[in-house]
């Protein structure tokens, strides 16, 4: 979710997304997936172009990226962050929608997405839009998360907060998936229900796999990585932003059967711990193994 005056997903497409993933985890799947056979790669809802551009690395040196977004601004960015990776002569990037994709039947050897699907309506019918540009027998690959799941990670603050706030803050965010599904904006959890709609369109040789990487935060906080998901976590608690912002937040929560007389205190829960946290980090007293649900789930057209 962003602001409706800013691109889809603005706060969320920031530098804490290099650390996604192990990259000995992503050679892995290269392997078992047989990506050295990819020649031509496109990277549907590519945003910046975070996601396709580290695949691209495990790829044999003649494979090109395509990367289609429908926001222009992400287009532009995922153009100039490629060049900066000197992968400019490898990557093209155009404006499209992911149900209506600007290319020809059989186009690519790899079709894939990452965080995409769980913000469609209908993620059956974007699947098999994507098939239709595979060819034959190309690779379908698709990242999603748990992020019900997610919320559900215990930290030093919460491990000590009072059961009615963490149940409380968990049925916020369950409120706020089903509003966010109930106005036809996708489902947050998406990851959970892949599976079975990879079988509904038809796609061959399904196979489920899980990210092996944790964000862990613990001190003295050390290293890039950790640097960077403590500023991106502040920056959010700075901007109040817990699902998505205020506004948007409260439509998903009364959207998805939320009183409205009880969204300002859940509200408030919400945002505690992003706040604790930042409070927690300048004493050096905050910890989290970090643990996500991130689906990888491939098939073969």
């Amino acid at each position: 979710m962003s602001d409706s005056n800013q691109p889809h997903s603005a706060p969320f497409l920031a530098d804490y997304r290099d650390f996604w993933w192990n990259p000995d985890f992503l050679e892995l799947m290269a392997q078992r997936l047989k990506l050295d056979r990819v020649r031509t790669v496109l990277d549907v809802g590519c945003g910046k172009g975070h996601w396709g551009q580290m695949l691209l690395r495990f790829l044999s040196k003649e494979a090109t990226l395509a990367g289609v977004d429908r926001e222009e601004k992400w287009v532009d960015e995922a153009r100039v962050r490629a060049e900066k990776l000197q992968l400019g002569a490898r990557f093209t990037s155009v404006r499209g929608d992911a149900n209506a994709l600007p290319f020809g039947e059989s186009s690519f050897d790899l079709v894939t997405c990452q965080t995409l699907l769980m913000h469609v309506p209908d993620p059956e019918s974007t699947l098999r839009e994507m098939s239709r540009v595979l060819k034959p027998g190309g690779l379908l690959l698709v990242v999603e998360p748990s992020n019900l799941a997610n919320a559900g990670v215990s930290s030093s603050f919460s491990i000590n907060e009072p059961i009615a706030d963490v149940v409380d803050r968990f049925r916020f965010n369950l409120t706020c998936h089903r509003g966010k599904m109930a106005l036809g904006l996708g489902y947050s959890s998406i990851g959970d229900l892949l599976p079975g709609i990879f079988a509904k369109v038809g796609v061959k040789d399904i196979q489920v796999y899980l990210s092996d990487k944790a964000s862990a935060l613990f001190p003295p906080y050390e290293g890039t990585e950790q640097q960077t998901l403590i500023h991106q976590i502040k920056e959010w608690s700075d901007k109040d932003l817990f699902v998505g912002t205020k506004t948007e937040t409260q439509r998903l929560f009364l959207a998805g059967g939320g009183a409205e007389s009880e969204f300002e205190r859940l509200w408030d829960i919400g945002l505690k711990e992003n706040r604790a946290l930042n409070s927690e980090v300048a004493k050096g007293a905050y910890y989290c193994g970090g643990a996500g649900i991130h689906y990888v789930v491939s098939a073969r057209r």
